[in-house]
């Protein structure tokens, strides 16, 4: 299991897994690590196969933010499923969080700041 990293313009994309969960989280945490020290300034996790997530993975999740954050970067999520972003609104992470519908619209939006 490897996550799907991509580049479009300066936006590093992250398309996580299918379930982000106690299982995956450490992999996907020490991959995440790997990229942060590449110090990205705009980062988009794409949850568009991400069926479930636990809060293993909410958490690997809020902690990468908050060092892009203090690095000065930026971050978005996009095209979370309904039963995703329930557990990000559940948890009160969705006032953390900038959400997108779209990769486009994100990218868009992205670009501009």
């Amino acid at each position: 299991m490897s996550l799907e990293i991509s580049t479009v313009n300066s936006t590093t994309i992250i398309t996580l897994v299918p379930r982000f969960d106690s299982a995956t989280a450490p992999e996907i945490e020490a991959e995440l690590r790997l990229l942060i020290q590449k110090n990205p300034r705009s980062v988009l996790f794409d949850f568009s196969r991400t069926e479930y997530i636990a809060s293993a993975g909410l958490r690997v999740l809020l902690s990468t933010t908050r060092e892009i954050k203090k690095a000065g970067g930026n971050v978005a999520l996009v095209s979370l499923s309904p039963k995703v972003r329930q557990v990000f609104l559940i948890g009160g992470f969705m006032q953390i969080f900038t959400d997108y519908n779209t990769r486009d619209e994100a990218l868009a939006q992205m670009g501009k700041q």
